[in-house]
């Protein structure tokens, strides 16, 4: 959804940037920027005017489309990442539907995870490999324009609800296993999905709705046509990454002690247990599938930071790297920008395809049904 943020910080700041946007959801081709600057900086200025008295389209956007060196393997990227995505998450959907073993709390957070990634891809990809051979002019329509962006946002905010959720259902049943009874129950994991599911589209609708499709020089463009809320990309990167991540962070090093100190005590043992061999083999069995468990789920969480840290420090350098009179306040700025770019557009898509590789690696279950 770069697409959607970076029109917004351009009209923000007046960056002569080619107009796409940088909102989660839609990394509407990440190398354009990157393009767009070196062909100002190094190209000579075309003062070649057309009839109506606007200079040459390519020298006010920029080029159509980037040199085949670059286009075609970004192109064979995101279609390697589609494709892996699509079939890893409609199979990790599938086989928990399929399997009544895998009908657990976590799992139903994992299939809501599969959805919302599934949601990213199919409403993001396609249109970025467009995007990729003609930036513009935006031939999609204004009614697309707003659902990609409710689409994408909606995906993205509800994938950072979701780990956060199985993330606090795995302290409660690990950390407080006397409310597991009522806090991992299926049907109230159901309702917690569709509690995240609302949330995160309720959050989506009003910067969505930001956006719109306008004509300038005969060129169509999905832009920020108003701005509903101030500081909206500061408040959600800190509502749908920092605090979401801090909150994670401190429950599994919560979690990670509690395992510890039982695995402690069970190592050392007590003459009870000793003496009730079987019992004491069933609770370190016990212990031994959560552990797993929470080494998947981490698992998850660290891919998740590494693949969206760079998309919010790219936003960061947008909004903080330029002065009051919006020009990058040092040559290291566009540089920095333009790594973080080319970095966060590939991590980002990866991050949809990457859970299930992670499932079929680090569960048994999930191996064995992936059969």
């Amino acid at each position: 959804m770069i697409e959607y943020s970076r029109s917004l910080l351009n009209e923000r700041f007046e960056l002569h940037l080619s107009r796409e946007l940088i909102i989660p959801g839609s990394m509407k081709n990440s190398f354009w920027n990157m393009s767009h600057e070196l062909h100002k900086l190094f190209t000579p200025k075309n003062d070649t005017v057309l009839s109506d008295g606007i200079k040459d389209l390519s020298e006010k956007y920029g080029p159509k489309r980037d040199p085949l060196f670059v286009v075609i393997p970004i192109t064979i990227i995101y279609l390697m990442i589609f494709l892996t995505g699509v079939v890893g998450n409609i199979s990790t959907c599938f086989v928990i539907a399929r399997n009544r073993s895998m009908h657990t709390a976590t799992n139903y957070y994992l299939f809501s995870l599969a959805v919302s990634d599934f949601l990213l891809l199919v409403s993001g990809v396609p249109q970025e490999i467009y995007f990729i051979w003609s930036k513009y002019p935006y031939v999609f329509g204004e009614t697309f324009c707003v659902l990609r962006g409710i689409t994408a946002e909606s995906s993205a905010n509800a994938t950072v609800l979701t780990i956060t959720a199985f993330t606090i259902e795995r302290y409660v049943a690990i950390c407080h296993p006397f409310l597991t009874h009522t806090m991992s129950k299926l049907s109230r994991a159901i309702r917690f999905i569709v509690f995240i599911w609302l949330i995160a589209i309720l959050s989506a609708v009003p910067q969505a709705l930001q956006f719109g499709v306008t004509n300038q020089d005969g060129i169509d463009q999905c832009v920020v046509k108003r701005i509903i809320i101030q500081h909206s990309f500061e408040l959600s990167t800190f509502l749908f990454f920092f605090a979401p991540m801090t909150l994670i962070t401190v429950l599994y090093m919560l979690i990670g002690l509690n395992l510890r100190s039982t695995t402690m005590i069970k190592r050392n043992g007590t003459l009870q247990q000793r003496n009730d061999m079987p019992r004491s083999h069933k609770s370190a069995t016990h212990n031994q599938n959560s552990q797993r468990v929470v080494k998947m789920l981490v698992a998850v969480v660290v891919a998740f930071f590494f693949c969206w840290a760079p998309f919010h420090a790219q936003r960061l350098v947008y909004i903080y790297g330029v002065d009051k009179s919006h020009q990058p306040t040092d040559p290291l700025i566009l540089k920095l920008f333009t790594v973080t770019t080319y970095i966060s557009g590939i991590l980002y898509y990866l991050s949809t395809c990457i859970n299930p590789l992670l499932y079929n690696i680090m569960s048994n279950k999930f191996r064995q049904a992936f059969k």
